[in-house]
């Protein structure tokens, strides 16, 4: 079994506040701006919730991982479907988001490290599973909208 560990753990108002720089240097302004909206909205207990489900979520995945499923398993996409609702707490991430993040998880030092506290493959897993996803969710909207578009040319061949 994974090792537990916590992703969101208690950190101190110092490590906050260096978090927060960091973030606000590093990310989308907007996305920061929303993220940090919502989380100074939200109260000690609703953080908690967060947090603590954030924890369970990675958790989950990281014992997917060593339980050797593949990150196209339709229990693993779930996961990575409750991870989606879960940056929604912090913002509305677009494909694009998603994408990226699954990459910054396998590529920056301090995600992967502290995913690695979890299981030493999990950024890679995290990377792969959540480029499944989004590939997923492209595939789908992209169905949808062909699915309009051959509707719409059916009722403009029936208005003739």
């Amino acid at each position: 079994m994974s090792k537990k560990h916590e992703v969101f753990g208690n950190t101190s108002k110092e490590e906050e506040q260096q978090l927060t720089r960091e973030a606000r240097l590093q990310y989308d302004q907007d996305k920061f701006q929303e993220a940090q909206g919502n989380w100074n909205s939200y109260t000690d207990a609703q953080k908690d919730f967060v947090k603590a489900e954030g924890n369970r979520i990675y958790q989950e995945l990281a014992d997917a991982l060593e339980a050797g499923k593949s990150v196209d398993d339709a229990e693993v996409q779930g996961l990575f479907a409750q991870w989606h609702e879960h940056l929604r707490y912090f913002y509305e991430p677009t494909l694009d988001l998603l994408a990226g993040l699954g990459q910054m998880y396998n590529s920056s030092p301090d995600f992967m490290a502290n995913f690695q506290k979890l299981h030493p493959d999990l950024p890679a897993f995290l990377e792969a599973g959540i480029a499944h996803y989004v590939d997923d969710l492209e595939t789908a909207e992209l169905e949808r909208m062909l699915a309009e578009d051959d509707a719409d040319e059916r009722t403009k061949r029936l208005s003739k």
